[in-house]
């Protein structure tokens, strides 16, 4: 039984010796190509290998719409989410058209989950209203919730496959908070 353990560490050494040799092969022929067909200042002149600085962006440029999210806008997606509550996006654009008529619908989804700090607006049902104090108030529960449970992500509340967050959150609509 020895002597086959022996015989299958050689084969496996001797297989793996092959594959390192046949990469070291491909290497060596694709530096080879790379000194026909590559840039120079791409590439080493002597090995053909790469040269990693060549491919880093030495300016990184975001093109942005010039829109910009402030306080105003925040202010009427308060006063949005008190008139018409969450998932009544078109009619917050609609009816605040001056701060938010610029901003998608999944824009301003986006944000109102935020200032409510939770991942998932479908734990409201659509229509859910709430003052500006209100939406505070469900922040704080959520960062709460969150930091208890470790589920709290760059300001918000997100769900584990635990379900850790929904068992936290009936225990505390168990104990009327």
């Amino acid at each position: 039984q020895n002597t086959s353990h022996v015989m299958l560490d050689i084969i496996t050494n001797t297989n793996e010796s092959h594959k390192e040799e046949a990469l070291k092969e491909r290497i060596q022929w694709a530096n080879s190509l790379r000194k026909v067909v590559t840039r120079k200042d791409a590439i080493d002149a002597e090995t053909g290998a790469l040269k990693q600085q060549f491919f880093k962006p030495t300016k990184i440029v975001f093109e942005t719409s010039g829109k910009k999210w402030g306080d105003d806008q925040r202010q009427k997606l308060y006063e949005g989410l008190h008139i018409f509550g969450v998932g009544e996006w078109m009619k917050m654009k609609e009816h605040f058209h001056n701060e938010l008529g610029e901003w998608t619908t999944l824009d301003l989804r986006v944000k109102a989950s935020r200032m409510l700090g939770t991942q998932s607006l479908s734990r409201y049902p659509k229509g859910w209203k709430g003052t500006k104090e209100e939406v505070d108030l469900e922040y704080e529960k959520h960062k709460e919730i969150g930091e208890k449970t470790g589920c709290w992500k760059s300001g918000t509340l997100v769900e584990d496959d635990d379900g850790s967050v929904a068992k936290l959150l009936k225990e505390r609509e168990m104990e009327g908070k």
